[in-house]
């Protein structure tokens, strides 16, 4: 079960295979992946790279109390793991990029110079800067401009954490290192898709090439450089029901808590274009999880883990459209997502009290028990093989 360690040079991490029969299948995967990629094409020739593909504003915690915190969508060169083996099975952000096109430092840094003057970063607390890929992997992102941007961050004293994201694989500690001092004694916040601590989920349901054993390398490395972690777990993964999927996460945020981890977020899956997930989607192989199942998974883990695990539900807009998202019945949603929107203040489930819904009892109780009895690679295989046969159908 994908238990055989490779080194991994370029990152002092390993890279996790698995039994002969297993990576047959994620050798499928990463073949379709890799050819839905190569779909995309290039970019855009009118894509102006000065500009970034936009900001959002949402909900943060800091010591403890909600904040508003600023997420800025910088348009970037793309996720080289995407170019090495097609990229995550349900990650779309590959569309929003250059596609390879080396984005350089200057032109990364006047991205950030258009939203200093767009929106007032000192009315931020937090301030989240995404690259659609690893901030710290120099082929992403040059070190030059990661320093100039927290030059500009250093100017705006109400400004107390930054959080990036990348890969644990993709982040080596000298690089790091450069970001924290450069930040000149504000909190540092790396988060990363840790997605699943079941090496079938994380490498067969979503390609991720990883281990749990990375992460607890990857945590003990930030922590001990005065680096926080936030872990980022895929709520439904393509190849799981939701029953399975609930119980993946709280199994996922267990393996956390015992790391000493009490902040998590949760990523609920959405289908974006050409990504397997949307192949899936299009051959009713794939439907993103309830909200029901959404809310159950909230109350499970407030009853099991209590104040030793704060789970944060982050909202399901990207820098790429979606196509399908997090959803009951349609007459309810709305309702639900306020709910979560309002749980995520105080991570109080009590918010929840009273949603109700003809949709639990007609579809979701018998998909809240749902299993399926074939085996991850079973299924995995059977699916793309029903994929493979609806594609050549079309052509």
């Amino acid at each position: 079960m994908l238990q055989k360690a490779i080194s991994d040079s370029s990152s002092n991490a390993e890279i996790f295979t698995g039994l002969p029969a297993e990576n047959d299948v994620l050798d499928e995967v990463r073949a379709l992946a890799g050819g839905l990629r190569r779909q995309n094409g290039a970019a855009p020739e009118n894509l102006d790279f000065t500009i970034p593909i936009g900001w959002e504003e949402r909900i943060g915690h800091l010591d403890g109390e909600p904040i508003k915190r600023l997420i800025i969508f910088l348009r970037s060169t793309g996720c080289e793991w995407v170019e090495k083996t097609g990229g995550c099975t349900m990650c779309g952000f590959y569309c929003a990029t250059s596609r390879g096109r080396e984005v350089s430092a200057k032109e990364y840094v006047a991205q950030f110079e258009y939203v200093m003057d767009a929106v007032d970063l000192g009315d931020y607390p937090v301030v989240s800067v995404y690259n659609d890929g690893n901030i710290f992997n120099e082929r992403e992102m040059p070190v030059a401009a990661i320093e100039k941007i927290c030059s500009y961050i250093d100017g705006y004293k109400n400004i107390k954490k930054v959080v990036v994201e990348s890969r644990i694989d993709y982040s080596p500690d000298e690089h790091v290192a450069k970001m924290k001092k450069s930040l000149n004694g504000r909190q540092l916040e790396v988060a990363f898709g840790f997605e699943s601590a079941d090496p079938l989920v994380m490498n067969l349901c979503i390609n991720k090439g990883f281990s749990a054993n990375n992460f607890d390398h990857f945590h003990s490395r930030m922590r001990s450089m005065g680096v926080l972690t936030k872990p980022l777990l895929l709520v439904k993964p393509p190849f799981l029901t939701d029953a399975e999927a609930v119980r993946d996460v709280l199994s996922t945020v267990s393996y956390c808590v015992s790391r000493g981890i009490d902040h998590v977020d949760l990523e609920v899956t959405t289908v974006e274009k050409n990504t397997v997930v949307h192949e899936l989607w299009k051959n009713n192989l794939y439907r993103p999880p309830w909200l029901w199942s959404l809310i159950d998974l909230l109350q499970q883990c407030h009853e099991r883990f209590g104040d030793r695990a704060h789970v944060y539900v982050s909202p399901w807009t990207y820098s790429v459209e979606s196509l399908d998202w997090a959803r009951n019945c349609g007459s309810c949603d709305a309702e639900f997502v306020k709910a979560i929107e309002r749980y995520n203040l105080n991570f109080d489930t009590s918010e929840f009290a009273g949603l109700d819904c003809s949709c639990r009892d007609d579809e979701w109780k018998e998909a809240a028990v749902r299993e399926d009895p074939r085996s991850i690679p079973e299924r995995i295989r059977e699916q793309l093989a029903y994929v493979r046969q609806a594609r050549l159908s079309t052509m």
